[in-house]
């Protein structure tokens, strides 16, 4: 959900954001949940979200949470923007600051290229592995290859004796 975090950098120390809150616009940001280090480890992600705001809403950048605190944001700003969003520390929240518009655009944009790139927090279980397993062992065993038979000649030449 796009939130509203413009009153949050009122006396902020990011000149980026101070230029574009002067200049009548707002700072948005959205929470994308799981997504914790998601841009800050996919370059080309980050890259195409780039060219997609400024193409589609002429917003000219974005900041995630990763990155901070940096830019003017120190890191009480962060927790202030993680709160406001209701984030955790698995999340990430992204923030656009422009005209009212464009950040809410770009906004949209954002959320949804990265709907479905969370991390996954726990690894599958192992359970297929262990069958899997089982069911090897039991073709090694039946794959043994039987004892061969003495041929028929033979026995019938041992009872003649």
């Amino acid at each position: 959900m796009i939130q509203d975090l413009t009153k949050l950098f009122s006396k902020t120390a990011s000149h980026i954001i101070a230029g574009v809150i002067k200049s009548g616009g707002i700072v948005g940001g959205v929470k994308i949940s799981g997504a914790n280090g998601v841009l800050l480890e996919n370059d080309p992600l980050s890259n195409r979200m780039q060219k997609e705001i400024m193409e589609k809403a002429g917003v000219k950048g974005f900041i995630s949470t990763d990155e901070l605190p940096q830019y003017g944001i120190n890191a009480d700003d962060k927790k202030k923007i993680m709160s406001a969003c209701g984030a955790t520390n698995k999340d990430v929240v992204v923030l656009v600051a422009d005209q009212k518009d464009n950040t809410l655009a770009a906004l949209k944009i954002i959320a949804g290229m990265l709907a479905g790139k969370a991390k996954k927090a726990a690894p599958k279980p192992k359970k297929k592995a262990v069958k899997k397993t089982k069911k090897a062992v039991k073709k090694k065993k039946s794959a043994k290859p039987k004892k061969a038979k003495k041929p028929a000649a033979k026995k019938k030449a041992k009872k003649r004796k």
